[in-house]
């Protein structure tokens, strides 16, 4: 029962049980901090990693002036000392009219400031705002101007392309009756003090082009680790969770160290409770023994009712010492008294001293009536 009950006591004990809850504290702490690893990520990938395409429609002003114009609010998706690829692209038919513009310029401004746009506040009274007043040199971040031109088409192979593919363009009629113009306007733009709000696109190609539609589009050139967290998504998010992880896990032990030596010097003689406890751990003590109950402080193996047996051995030793020497210290008549008295001692069940309770050692007196 004894091979029972002690890994019981072990398990059960109160440094079992300080065991147990540090763990599950830690485990639960650690489940924790994953789950807001997990969330700070997608965070971070917000607030880090650009847009990869904007794309912003432009809506065209006809007879608002000499050439075409629009004005367009950019989206809050952009960064700074960031790259982008800036293109206007122009969806225009293939009409007789645009063939004969040959080449033509675009001209595009992005500005800090928000002019008033046409195509949404257009009024009666009259008199339009000029954009063309924002143009200025402290009020533009970026500008550029560029040609463009209507892709020629042999007559001939356009003739029989049609012959040959006549049931494709009957039923899409549409994919020979327009082309779209892409023109870069800009190459890894980067805007290092501030971000523009709205860009004004210009076509000088006159009032007589026709145009379907218009969009400017910005496409990030991401690079090093912002490259790596778009393009390797899910390998990104399990190695950036882990780092913030593994981080927190550092701040929280180096925190959890911190408080416990602040805890543990606040109280620096509360040592009772430990005694008590490692009284109550020891094996020589039997718990089915009831206790006098005791102070828990200044407790002492002594008070348990227990001691070494080094100390028993030596308190032996120093017992038949002092017999010995009151042996020598008897009178000569006292013979038979003596050898009785060596006779006990030698057995070991008394000495000619009596041990009171106090510690004390008095003689025994002889029968010749000398004390």
């Amino acid at each position: 029962m004894q091979y029972v009950k002690g890994p019981y006591r072990a398990a059960t004990s109160p440094a079992a049980q300080r065991t147990y809850l540090n763990t599950l504290l830690f485990f639960a702490a650690s489940l924790a901090l994953l789950c807001i690893a997990a969330i700070a990520y997608p965070i971070f990938y917000y607030n880090y990693v650009p847009k990869k395409v904007i794309s912003i429609p432009v809506h065209l002003q006809y007879n608002s002036g000499i050439n075409p114009y629009g004005i367009t609010s950019l989206a809050s998706n952009l960064m700074l000392e960031q790259a982008y690829d800036v293109t206007v692209d122009l969806e225009v038919p293939r009409s007789p009219a645009n063939f004969a513009k040959g080449n033509f310029m675009v001209s595009l401004f992005a500005i800090r400031s928000v002019p008033e746009n046409p195509a949404f506040s257009f009024s009666f009274s009259g008199a339009a705002h000029d954009p063309y007043s924002h143009v200025r040199e402290d009020n533009v971040v970026f500008m550029s101007r560029r040609p463009t031109l209507i892709p020629y088409e042999d007559p001939l192979v356009s003739t029989t392309s049609r012959i040959v593919f006549m049931f494709y363009h009957i039923f899409h009629p549409s994919a020979s009756e327009k082309t779209t113009l892409t023109i870069p306007m800009g190459e890894l733009v980067e805007f290092k003090d501030v971000l523009p709000l709205s860009i004004l696109v210009d076509v000088e190609a006159g009032q007589t082009l026709q145009v379907y539609s218009a969009t400017v589009t910005l496409v990030a050139r991401l690079t090093g680790i912002r490259w790596a967290m778009y393009n390797h998504r899910i390998i990104s998010f399990v190695v950036c969770t882990t780092a913030f992880w593994i981080a927190e896990m550092f701040s929280m032990v180096f925190a959890w160290l911190i408080l416990g030596s602040l805890v543990s010097g606040r109280n620096p003689g509360n040592t009772g409770g430990a005694k008590w406890e490692e009284a109550a751990e020891d094996p020589r003590i039997d718990p089915a023994v009831p206790m006098a109950p005791f102070a828990y402080s200044g407790i002492s193996e002594g008070d348990l009712g227990f001691k070494h047996e080094d100390d028993d051995d030596d308190v032996k030793v120093k017992d038949e010492s002092l017999d010995r020497e009151t042996l020598v210290d008897l009178p000569a008549d006292d013979e038979e008294d003596s050898e009785d008295v060596w006779r006990e001692t030698g057995a070991g069940a008394g000495t000619g001293l009596s041990h009171e309770k106090g510690g004390s050692l008095r003689r025994r007196p002889s029968r010749g009536g000398r004390a």
